[in-house]
């Protein structure tokens, strides 16, 4: 899947104050679990960058401040630098760092122009980086001017207001940002090495490539990759791949459709390794091009032929050379337009294997002032929702279905599809169906030393009822008595990405990656035809009162904590008066020794309840705030205790004294406790080892007790 060329979990934080968690923990209703979703929602829409954004008045100012210096700008974040050409040498194969050298382009032209007339699919050449499938995508993208203009700010140059500084826009993540750089770009012999325009003296190409290694970590990151990130990052379009090997049915109507709703493509011809090399016909295995268009042509003798219009310096086809002058003419075709030829169709879908489609979100069907990109053209476009979220390891990272035990514990995303398809034709009888194409992106791979490695993520579709769809997280037992709608695979890419033709009605995706406890960070994105409804799965917190302990009992499992379990009252009376003494009251220390002498004789290696986790259990029945108690409120605490014993066990059959991290909100609901996914994500990286993936005895305890204080 990676094609070479020729040559940042949000974090949470939880206040400590016992007021802070409460607040988040109790004050938190059904409604308002929903609006904050929606808010969260809205406020993950992708950013579309204005010429008034805040954005653009820092560059502004910056651009002022550095033109009052008198100095070239030089960018501190990305410098002139072997670091930010190949942080990892060892992968810089023969190209010697010391063979580069950084100049400015009135350093190598004597008239050096941003851009030159116009920027164009024809001007850009691949250098000595194995970028190709950016190469490719900003082929694609030149052919729709306002999208470019987004990326590429024509607004620049090197006469007036010149500093060294340009900026432009790449789509990260769920969100547009600018990448401010300087105009240093490495060269040898007085040539630029990488990415360039046709024309020397035109540098938008080059400087568009600098931005792009700038905001993936060095240049070295660039080198490999897919068409699909380079065309989303160009656009915050969501990009579909298929499998030409095995190719749709409708794989010709899918190539119209994608021509003619503004729709970028790309293929490739997938090789046995990732060496490249020259077939027969001049194509290239392992080589990234770009579709520029789909056409129905009338041959010379009269016939309709399907041509596919490539893109690539290294390929060739006769079959236009029986395409007559009148056609050409039609079609736009130049002759000299160098590195773009013409296939049949079916010769297209038999050479190469794979296709990629990136349809283009709403907001890059619109330019900066609202206009349609491009108003002649009327187009249906997708409609879509943006989630974001992290696996945790221990908490999060549960795996995929193949580790059933932990898969409830990935993140949970709630979607209805509240209509089909218009104008979907269908047989009586037979339910009308909607169309959802759901990508999952991890995030900020390339950043990581030497480019990262991406891991094997994917991502399975459940069918729910409305009274499912409104119950809050769901846990194991649903994942082992319900069987997926649907599913993607699992691939150590980028992003995966699949449609799904379901009925009307709500679903549940859960994403995850293949193995459990693999951290990262990802998005999900859900396109439709109609305006679909997505949100995060999740619980309102709150307390289940049960018994007189305060703590309540699960259905299904009433058996286990049926009633409060304690000793016999009179050797509880007798323990009690011993430590108490004659004051007929124990504090913090002396219930501290007490429930050691208890505990530590029934679970293997626990070590005794410390001082804080006494203060703590007293907290709960103290409510005079003397600092010690009677025994009434003895007996009141040591049944509490007693019970989350009780359902400690169950998750702890062997009483070793720990049980698995990923076990613990199933155990705090099992001991009357419902926590948001906030609050869980808070409390579980506090009172869970995290190097072992298990959670003691204490910990439980006084994560428990914290909660009801």
């Amino acid at each position: 899947r990676r094609m070479h060329g020729r040559a940042g979990a949000p974090s949470i934080f939880v206040d400590s104050r016992r007021s802070t968690l409460l607040g988040s923990f109790l004050c938190c209703s059904s409604d308002e679990l929903k609006r904050a979703s929606r808010a969260q929602l809205r406020k993950s829409r992708l950013l579309t960058a204005q010429s008034d954004d805040p954005i653009a008045e820092t560059f502004a100012q910056k651009k002022r401040r550095q033109l009052a210096s008198g100095e070239l700008y030089e960018d501190p974040e990305f410098p002139a630098e072997a670091h930010s050409l190949f942080p990892n040498p060892d992968a810089a194969g023969d190209k010697s760092l010391e063979d580069f050298e950084w100049k400015r382009p009135r350093e190598i032209s004597l008239t050096p122009k941003f851009i030159n007339k116009s920027m164009s699919r024809f001007d850009i050449r691949q250098g000595e980086l194995k970028d190709c499938w950016l190469l490719a995508a900003v082929a694609s993208l030149s052919m729709h001017r306002r999208l470019l203009e987004r990326v590429v700010p024509s607004d620049q140059g090197f006469d007036r207001d010149y500093c060294g500084m340009f900026r432009f826009r790449f789509w990260q993540f769920g969100e547009w940002r600018e990448v401010v750089i300087d105009d240093r770009l490495p060269t040898k012999n007085d040539r630029l090495c990488f990415m360039r325009s046709q024309e020397e003296n035109e540098f938008w190409s080059a400087l568009l490539e600098k931005a792009y290694a700038k905001l993936n970590g060095s240049y070295q990151a660039l080198g490999g990759g897919n068409q699909a990130e380079s065309m989303e990052d160009l656009t915050g379009g969501l990009c579909e791949s298929f499998d030409l090997s095995q190719p749709p049915g409708d794989l010709l109507q899918i190539l119209f459709q994608a021509s003619r709703s503004h729709s970028m493509m790309g293929c490739c011809i997938e090789g046995a390794s990732q060496q490249q090399s020259v077939l027969p016909n001049k194509l290239i295995t392992g080589h990234a091009y770009s579709i520029t268009d789909v056409q129905n042509v009338t041959m010379l003798d009269g016939s309709r032929q399907c041509l596919v219009r490539l893109r690539n310096p290294w390929g060739n086809d006769s079959t236009w050379d029986r395409v007559g002058p009148a056609e050409k003419q039609r079609l736009g075709v130049e002759v000299g337009d160098d590195g773009e030829f013409w296939m049949a169709y079916e010769d297209f879908a038999r050479e190469f294997t794979r296709l990629e489609v990136c349809r283009l979100s709403p907001e890059a069907m619109y330019d900066d002032s609202g206009a349609s990109v491009d108003p002649r053209k009327r187009k249906r476009h997708w409609e879509m929702s943006l989630e974001t979220g992290e696996w945790v390891a221990n908490i999060s990272a549960g795996g995929c279905r193949n580790f059933i035990a932990s898969f409830h514990t990935n993140p949970q995303f709630r979607v209805e599809i509240p209509a089909p398809d218009d104008h979907q034709a269908a047989a009586q009888g037979e339910t009308k169906l909607g169309t959802i194409i759901v990508g999952l992106m991890q995030k900020g791979v390339r950043r990581e030393a030497g480019g990262g490695h991406f891991k094997s993520i994917g991502y399975c579709i459940y069918s729910l009822t409305s009274r499912e769809a409104e119950s809050g997280t769901l846990d194991q037992l649903f994942f082992r008595t319900h069987r997926f709608v649907a599913k993607s695979i699992f691939a150590d890419l980028r992003e995966v990405c699949s449609r799904h033709r379901l009925p009307p009605g709500y679903y549940v995706i859960i994403p995850s990656t293949f193995a459990p406890n693999e951290e990262a960070q990802f998005i999900l994105r859900i396109f439709s035809e109609k305006p679909n409804r997505a949100e995060t799965m999740d619980t309102c917190s709150c307390i289940s009162c049960g018994h007189e302990t305060g703590l309540a009992l699960v259905a299904g499992r009433q058996s286990v904590l049926h009633a409060v379990v304690e000793q016999p009252t009179d050797q509880l009376y007798k323990a009690f008066i011993k430590f108490a003494g004659p004051s007929r009251k124990i504090n913090a220390r002396q219930l501290q020794q007490v429930l050691n002498v208890t505990y530590s004789k029934e679970i293997k290696s626990f070590q005794g309840f410390s001082l804080d986790t006494a203060r703590s259990l007293l907290a709960l029945v103290d409510v005079d705030m003397s600092g010690s108690m009677a025994y009434e409120e003895f007996k009141q605490l040591w049944g509490q205790v007693r019970q989350l014993r009780k359902v400690f066990k169950e998750f702890d059959p062997g009483s070793t004294g720990y049980f698995d991290a990923f076990k613990l909100r199933e155990a705090l609901k099992l001991g009357g406790l419902s926590v948001s996914n906030k609050v869980y994500h808070a409390v579980a990286v506090r009172f869970t080892d995290r190097d072992k993936g298990l959670v003691g005895f204490e910990d439980f305890v006084l994560l428990c007790t914290r909660l009801q204080i």
